[in-house]
Parts: C-alpha cells; structure tokens; sequence
C-alpha cells in the first residue's frame, strides 16, 4: 500500500471512493462531495490518498488555519480487511505534513464512526464529547516518507529572518516569490499569478544556495534539493529515468521547495561543454511544466554563469522570475559583520573598519574570517594567558588573511548579467 498525495488524475477515483461512504461515514461533520470538491483546489487543503494495485482505496482531505488543521472527510473503501493499516497510514502522513507546515494541532469530527473512534485514540487524538478528536503535534525533528527518501530536510522557522544583509535581494524575493505563495487569497483577488519557478544568479558565495532554504524557511515547505552533478556518472538513458523519477517522488509531497544547483549543468548554451548529456537536459525540461502544475511547489534554479543558460530555457514561460544574488556592498557588509561580531566577542570592536577592509568579501568570506578571529583569540588566551577576547585588530588581521572569493571583474560582470538577464 501506498500513501502519497492527491494528482489530478486521481479525481476520477476519489469521487468514486466519496459515492461510496455518506458524509456522516467519512468523518469532518458531514462534508458534501460537491463541497469536498471545491476544497481539492484550496491553497491550504492536504489532500492524501491511499493506493493499493491501481487502485484508490482511502483518501484524507484536511484544511486548516496557522494554529489548527481539521479533516474534513478520511474516506474508505468499503469491505477492506487492513481498514486499520489505512487509516493508521493516511493519519500518519497527514500528521506529519501537518506538523511540517508548521501547524500545532490536527482535529476531526467523526459522527457515528465507533471503530474510527478506536483508531484515533490509539494515534493519541483526545475527545472530551465522544464526536471531536484532537491531537497536538511535535514539530518535525527528522524528515520522514517520501521527504527522507529523496534526502529532503524541513528548515525551521526563523531562517529568513536571520538572514542579515543583502536586503535588496531580499525584499525582492519576499515581494514577488514569498507573498503571493503565502497570502495566496490576496493575490487570487487581485489576479497575481503566484510564481512556480525562478531563477537566482549571482557570483559564487553570495547566498543563493541560504535564500533558497529560507524561502523554505518562510513558507514552511520542505527543501529538496536535486544535484545534477549525482547523475553525471550514469549513462545517458540512466540519467533522464533518475531524473524523472525524482521528479515524481517530489510531487508526491504535498509540497516543496525544489533546488537545483549550479543549473547551467543541466541548461547550458549548446555550445558549452556539460557535465551532463544532451538528454537529460531535455528531461529536466519535460519535468518543468509538470512542477508548475503543482500549486504547493516551487522550483528554484541558482547559477553562477547567466550568461551560459540557453536563453530558452530562461523564457517567462518556463521561469516566472530571473532574480540577482549579488556581492553585499558596505550596506550589506555591516549587519553581517555586526552578527559575527556580537557573537564572538564583547570588546570594543570598529565595525566601519571592518566593513571598509572587506570590500570583495561574500558573506561565505565574512563568516570565514570572524571565525579566523575568534579562533586567534582562543589560541592566544590558550598559549600565552592573556584573557581578552577578539578586537579590532584580530578581526583586521583575520581578514587580511583571507582570500576573497570575488575579483573586481567578477562584480563588473554581475552588473552586467543583471542589466541583460533579470527579470523581476
């Protein structure tokens, strides 16, 4: 048996399914189907089902509220022997995406269902009236199903947040990517088409791999992340299956982010040496539309070389957005350095000094050398007792010593790709 969530050519079975359990048999105080229909295409609907042979044999349909989910219809197919294995397994994913969305607590009404009833208390769902259970849930510690198979992790709250700096890049993305995902009736109302896929560019270093994660973060789907590089050792037909494959255990989830890194591997210019065949390249194009009709995925795509992208794949058909991750300038530079150091130290430290000596410098290089400080410090205090922590001229001399990722040519660059490729 197995659980996965609703696709569209499943309606067909899933309206069988309801014809043949009444709504006070399926649970959620009576829905309808005509109603239970219409809550399928809800932004905030978990739609799971059961599939044994072919063959739908229960579904879970639930809805909810930042605080509190409820299901609204749990559906068997009447005569089944392992009736409990299904129920226990649909409650058991639906738990879980639950909880991964971030969502504290999971209820159902459940009407005359005494063996339901039986089912839920042993799951831990508390009932002070004999007809409304509930249950608080954890939040996830470790991905589980599907997620933990395509090596997938559920980023925490908070991540966007701590990104510091780079807030022009950042209030593009909260306003074109985030908030039509998130306040999806708001901009149903307003006819704005909520993204299905982007693309960030920028130099090596600069975060795109972080603003991924913490639109993740911020949305509160999983993160998978694809690397094309992993399949750049099998042969040619081997690599478009993997591919594909892939891409249908991912839109099993009821939804996610998906990451593709160093995408010019799989989209270069045909001119370009690939690390990949020709092959899978039309592969992950196939599997592009099939993401966007997914209306809980987001596809995000990073590159360090714009330019080397074939210009149809970039097309606003595939790609709604081209968004620059670029080096931080002395604006961006100083809340990160101010992160660092009001970590490691409590010493006078002079941040401007800092900011002006690290002009090339990525975030990925400020980390590097703030720790090079702290790491000084620690060792002086261990060697020669001297008990102060980093200061100004610990972080100077870490900084002098670090290499910075980007050349004065590479920013000349990425000013350029921006003027040519971004679209936002």
């Amino acid at each position: 048996m197995l659980i996965r969530a609703f696709r569209s050519d499943d309606l067909a079975q899933i309206l069988q399914l309801w014809e043949q359990t009444s709504a006070a048999d399926a649970g959620g105080a009576g829905l309808e189907i005509e109603q239970a229909v219409r809550l399928l295409s809800d932004e905030r609907a978990i739609v799971l089902v059961a599939e044994s042979d072919g063959r739908l044999v229960g579904a879970a349909l639930a809805a909810g509220s930042p605080v509190s989910a409820w299901i609204h219809r749990l559906s068997l197919l009447p005569g089944r022997p392992d009736e409990q294995a299904i129920v226990e397994g649909l409650l058991e994913e639906l738990e879980a995406r639950v909880a991964q969305a971030g969502i504290g607590t999971l209820a159902m009404v459940i009407g005359e269902r005494e063996r339901l009833a039986g089912y839920l208390r042993q799951r831990g769902y508390r009932s002070d009236d004999r007809r409304c259970f509930e249950r608080e849930l954890l939040p996830p510690t470790a991905p589980t199903g599907v997620l933990a198979e395509l090596g997938g992790q559920v980023i925490g709250p908070g991540l966007w947040d701590e990104l510091k700096g780079m807030e022009e890049a950042k209030e593009i993305i909260e306003r074109r990517v985030i908030l039509p995902l998130s306040e999806s009736e708001l901009a149903a109302r307003h006819r704005v088409v909520p993204p299905r896929a982007i693309v960030l560019f920028g130099p090596p270093g600069t975060g795109k791999t972080t603003f991924a994660k913490g639109i993740a973060s911020r949305l509160g789907w999983p993160f998978v992340e694809v690397l094309p590089a992993e399949l750049a050792g099998e042969g040619a037909e081997r690599q478009a299956k993997l591919l594909a494959d892939a891409f249908g255990r991912i839109l099993e989830l009821a939804s996610a982010v998906v990451f593709v890194d160093e995408v010019e591997d799989l989209a270069a210019s045909r001119h370009e040496d690939r690390r990949v065949t020709p092959s899978i390249t039309n592969e992950f194009l196939k599997q592009v539309p099939r993401l966007r009709g997914a209306p809980h995925h987001l596809l995000v795509c990073a590159t360090n070389w714009v330019a080397r992208l074939d210009p149809a794949f970039l097309r606003p058909g595939r790609f709604d957005y081209v968004l620059p991750v670029g080096p931080p300038n002395a604006d961006a530079r100083r809340p990160i350095w101010r992160r660092y150091v009001e970590e490691i130290t409590d010493e006078p430290v002079d941040l401007e000094g800092l900011v002006r000596a690290s002009e090339l410098f990525t975030p990925a290089d400020i980390e590097f050398a703030a720790r090079k400080a702290a790491q000084r410090a620690f060792e002086r205090e261990h060697f020669e007792g001297s008990g102060h922590r980093a200061r100004t001229d610990d972080f100077l001399a870490a900084i002098e010593d670090t290499k910075p990722t980007l050349t004065a040519e590479m920013v000349s660059s990425f000013d350029d790709d921006t003027n040519r490729f971004a679209r936002f």
